[in-house]
């Protein structure tokens, strides 16, 4: 019940109201009305009580927002994650700490969200527990947390979810948060992802592969291409192969300048300036008579370049 008896309302819109209103009032009327809305009776009261705190931040309010993410209301619950997500209150790690092990799925998952920007060390060994968690949110969590941390010693053990996690989502994340550190373990996890069943999959895997510019991947990225068919990968490909600089992949990129979606002939055009092979200037001259302006743009900009080489 709040606390203040003699300015309760029994009206819970007015409640909220007050809340949506409270930051208005000087800051110590404002949070004893916002905390009052954390323990009241009503789902929206609480639930505009958790998204009006972000107003006033301070340590008064880590607590009752991981109280809340055990709530009866799911609105309650997730608008409660949201803003401990935007929190970054590190100094008050080890209350974060304490919750990562609860019951909840919800909770556990809340709170690794809400630790990943953080870049908490101590962090770490609940996040790799979290990996083989039964609940797929916090398997997607804890990978975000050991990406964050970009510590090699992780690196083994998110190639291995990259590879074999059930989850799709699960599989994405972890193929472009093995991007921190080139190893054989994480290279083959990034190039079996090229062939993952999901293409969002396959197009974080060519993004990893891209930053790696590993040499050894070019006849693995080549080939991917070759029976690639969603052109949102075939684009991060293109970028891969431009990155990592694959001379013998000319006239593969080349046939890419007459794709039918233009995002792909400008990535086309510029993979092929960014290969830096001459031989690909009578394919980008042909580009220059592209529809897109966008296009012609980057092959007279790739043209000027092998030119000068």
């Amino acid at each position: 019940m709040p606390r203040d008896q003699e300015n309760y309302n029994p009206d819970p819109d007015v409640r909220r109201l007050a809340i949506m209103h409270a930051i208005e009032l000087e800051r110590e009327t404002a949070l004893r009305v916002i905390l009052d809305g954390f323990n009241d009776t009503e789902g929206t009261v609480r639930e505009e009580a958790a998204r009006a705190i972000a107003d006033i931040p301070g340590d008064h309010m880590l607590v009752p927002l991981l109280k809340l993410l055990e709530d009866d209301d799911e609105k309650v619950r997730m608008t409660a994650a949201e803003t401990l997500s935007e929190c970054n209150v590190k100094e008050l790690s080890n209350i974060y700490e304490a919750w990562i092990t609860n019951a909840g799925d919800f909770v556990r998952s809340s709170v690794l969200r809400a630790l990943r920007p953080l870049r908490i060390p101590g962090v770490g060994p609940h996040a790799l527990q979290g990996l083989n968690d039964v609940s797929q949110p916090v398997r997607l969590e804890s990978v975000g947390v050991l990406g964050y941390l970009q510590d090699p010693a992780y690196a083994h053990d998110l190639s291995k979810v990259a590879v074999n996690d059930e989850s799709p989502e699960v599989r994405r994340v972890a193929v472009g948060a093995i991007s921190y550190v080139l190893t054989p373990e994480t290279l083959a996890a990034a190039l079996q992802g090229l062939h993952d069943h999901v293409w969002p999959v396959r197009a974080e895997a060519a993004g990893t592969v891209a930053k790696f510019g590993a040499d050894e991947a070019c006849g693995e990225v080549v080939m991917a291409m070759s029976t690639e068919t969603q052109w949102q990968v075939i684009a991060k490909l293109l970028v891969a192969i431009g990155k990592i600089k694959c001379h013998d992949a000319v006239s593969e990129v080349a046939e890419m300048l007459t794709h039918p979606v233009s995002n792909v002939r400008k990535e086309a055009a510029m993979c092929l300036g960014e290969i830096g092979n001459p031989v690909a200037i009578a394919s980008l001259r042909a580009a220059l008579l592209d529809r897109d302006p966008d296009v012609k743009k980057i092959a007279a900009w790739a043209i000027a370049k092998l030119q000068a080489i």
